[in-house]
């Protein structure tokens, strides 16, 4: 019932603003309606965890002998931190927007709302054919959104760039329910044939934008922090919770992801690129997509590796590690301590919210994880850097404000730390390795942090260098060639065949078709 309650709650809110735009333009307490809806929804969530696993069967309707399974929810181990990580998010998104007067408007506020009703329909989704479902509802979405702000016609080819991968991991997700088909099996997360498991992992690689890297394309002010952290992060954590189950299935059938080194020697590679793309951002801002790609990059390790604690400890730290971070638009030496513990939550540390994160480095050890373990520490001198950039004042706001801001922030880091400490093993299933992977990273975060201020800087140019090789521009440009070199062929043999001579000159291709022909049956 509450699961029902809080989706129906963020559906009905952006509705409910919608109408009162409509009907009484001059209407200004949307953002006591988005508060209110966000509100409500928030602890039902946290209420629905007291009971799990539950289930919930929405629609009967079945797709033929490949999506057997009927249209329903599942709120699980897996699907429960992360649906209250989005509750969360779109939460503190709405109450850090009073310190943000040029994103404080009631359709972003909305369209928030909206695309969190449907990433909690994808978290929570009990099969791979409600997931599908859901994945196009946010895929449509999110385009007609992006392209309703976003202008410039570079930009909006990235935005079709992106959203045809997202539809490519689609099909995917499709391809594999054919596969588990064939090997007479039905696609559920529980699958054991690893041809199937090995397509839903490409397909939430693909979602996630590290097979292929790609680039940000939000760079219009209206997506920069309130719906840009939204619109980044949602459709992310729909892809991270099917890594999730997949490294379970893995751990249960007792199999192996094919072209696992493969894979692993990818990942790693996109993980290095986006931590050091990540140290070397702007700002936090402008490395948010190198941040989501390093974070992704140690999830699908973590998959690959069947640790399903891994998987699901660093796929839920960059939600709530990566939101407070990108929501601080206002810096201040009192609130400073919050990102601190967004720092921590990505550490590794015993007893923080990524403790599990630990286990992708548990033992058969392979030498490749050692770029995960760089990329993890390069994410976290990252993280401290951009907490350091100066930012907004809160100089001459009204002291709700005050009270107002900062608990939107403190929403995110206190809810981490609650999942964490929940979600915490137990000490007599804890390694070695599992009590020394963190303190290390800290101590080099500490020596990275001494030592940044004598390390030579890198030239510029390497950097663009490295993001133009990683994100496949080069690639698009060489399909752009491809397809106006064949444009120009088309459109000249249009121009020969509409012409007098066109019939002429078929005439003469017959005769030198029939010619062939005799050649080749002659000899």
């Amino acid at each position: 019932m509450f699961i029902y309650l809080s989706i129906l709650l963020l559906l009905l809110s952006p509705l409910a603003m919608l109408i009162l735009r409509l009907a009484r333009p001059n209407f200004v307490y949307h953002w006591l309606i988005a508060v209110a809806g966000a509100l409500v929804a928030w602890p039902m969530l946290i209420v629905a965890g007291l009971r799990l696993p539950q289930t919930l069967t929405l629609v009967t309707w079945q797709i033929g002998t490949v999506f057997s399974s009927a249209v329903n929810l599942s709120l699980d181990q897996f699907s429960w931190p992360y649906a209250l990580g989005l509750t969360s998010l779109v939460l503190a998104v709405i109450l850090t927007d009073v310190a943000r007067a040029a994103e404080a408007d009631w359709a972003n506020w909305a369209g928030s709302l909206f695309l969190t009703a449907l990433g909690l329909l994808a978290v929570m989704a009990g099969n791979p054919l409600t997931l599908l479902l859901a994945w196009t509802a946010i895929d449509l979405f999110e385009l007609f959104v992006l392209l309703g702000v976003v202008f410039p016609s570079v930009v909006r080819e990235r935005i079709v760039i992106a959203f045809s991968a997202r539809v490519l991991g689609s099909v995917l997700l499709i391809a594999a329910g054919m596969v588990a088909w064939s090997d007479n099996e039905t696609l559920t997360y529980a699958i054991s044939s690893p041809p199937a498991i090995l397509l839903m992992i490409l397909a939430a690689g693909l979602r996630l934008g590290v097979f292929p890297l790609h680039l940000p394309f939000l760079q219009e002010p209206p997506l920069r922090r309130g719906l840009g952290t939204v619109t980044r992060l949602m459709p992310t954590v729909t892809a991270l919770v099917l890594l999730a189950r997949m490294a379970s299935a893995l751990e249960q059938a007792g199999v192996k992801v094919l072209l696992a080194p493969i894979l692993l020697g990818l990942a790693g590679l996109a993980a290095l690129y986006a931590g050091a793309s990540w140290l070397t951002a702007a700002n936090e801002l402008e490395g948010r997509p190198k941040w989501i790609l390093g974070m992704a990059s140690i999830v699908m390790a973590s998959t690959i590796r069947a640790q399903p604690a891994a998987s699901l400890a660093w796929g839920v730290a960059t939600v709530f590690s990566g939101g407070i971070l990108f929501l601080s638009s206002l810096r201040d030496r009192r609130l400073s301590w919050l990102l601190l513990l967004g720092l921590a939550g990505i550490s590794a540390l015993p007893f923080m919210p990524a403790w599990n994160g630990a286990r992708l480095f548990h033992a058969p050890f392979d030498p490749i994880l050692l770029l995960f373990f760089i990329a993890l520490v390069l994410l976290m001198l990252g993280y401290y850097r951009h907490t350091l950039r100066p930012g907004d004042r809160l100089a001459g706001v009204e002291r709700w404000v005050w009270v107002i801001y900062p608990v939107g922030l403190a929403l995110l880091p206190a809810t981490h730390f609650a999942i964490g400490w929940l979600t915490k093993p137990t000490l007599a299933d804890v390694s070695l390795s599992q009590w020394l992977i963190g303190p290390i990273m800290v101590a080099l975060l500490i020596a990275g942090i001494i030592w940044g201020q004598r390390v030579i800087m890198v030239p510029k140019f390497i950097g663009d260098i490295l993001d133009y090789v990683f994100s496949f521009r080069w690639l698009f440009f060489l399909f752009g060639m491809f397809f106006r070199w064949f444009e120009r062929l088309v459109s000249f043999l249009t121009t020969v065949l509409e012409g007098e001579g066109g019939l002429l000159w078929i005439l003469l291709w017959i005769v030198l078709l029939l010619s062939f022909l005799a050649t080749r049956r002659g000899g």
